[in-house]
């Protein structure tokens, strides 16, 4: 409880309130990795890029939030999956991938700008694939990037959340492998 306290002590109401909405937005994406269906896992991740988005403005991390906000409207997006001939297409993930690195580039402040625009960039790609397990792992080296970012901008949150993301990661897919072969 001290930790906890020591960790507050001398910051201020944004501050704080900014990591509560990232904890939360932590919670639906580690959850998402244990969805059986890519339409579950996609439209989770919504809802936590929308959370994240709020949490990196309050802290001034533009590039981050700017990164959310695609990556929410991509996920809504893929949850149509199966069901739209464009979003079928290689056409869709170009267009966010495009989208992903106009933001990066409009946010630019640091080299460190770069990895939620490259992350993003590369997790269009990802998220398309309509395999869950590839989904899972691929998503690895953008989880690793979200990391690094999040300690250059002190998102604690951020930084919980991209360990827990990795482990559970990790989880669903020895999780789901070993169902596949029993």
């Amino acid at each position: 409880m001290d930790f906890i306290m020591n960790y507050f002590s001398g910051k201020d109401a944004k501050f704080i309130v900014s990591q509560c909405i990232g904890f939360l937005a932590a919670a639906i994406l580690l959850l998402s990795f244990q969805q059986k269906t890519h339409k579950r896992i996609v439209i989770m991740q919504a809802c936590s890029g929308l959370l994240f988005a709020i949490q990196y403005f309050m802290l001034g991390a533009y590039e981050g939030m700017t990164g959310n906000l695609v990556g929410m409207t991509r996920s809504i997006a893929f949850s149509f999956r199966g069901k739209s001939k464009f979003v079928d297409s290689i056409a869709c993930p170009i267009i966010f991938a495009i989208l992903a690195g106009a933001g990066g580039f409009l946010t630019y402040t640091s080299a460190a700008s770069l990895l939620p625009m490259a992350a993003m960039i590369i997790s269009s790609f990802v998220m398309w694939n309509p395999h869950t397990q590839q989904l899972r792992a691929l998503t690895m080296p953008t989880s690793l990037m979200w990391l690094i970012y999040n300690v250059i901008c002190s998102s604690y949150s951020g930084i919980l959340t991209e360990i827990f993301n990795l482990i559970s990661i990790t989880v669903g897919l020895i999780r789901f492998r070993n169902k596949k072969q029993r």
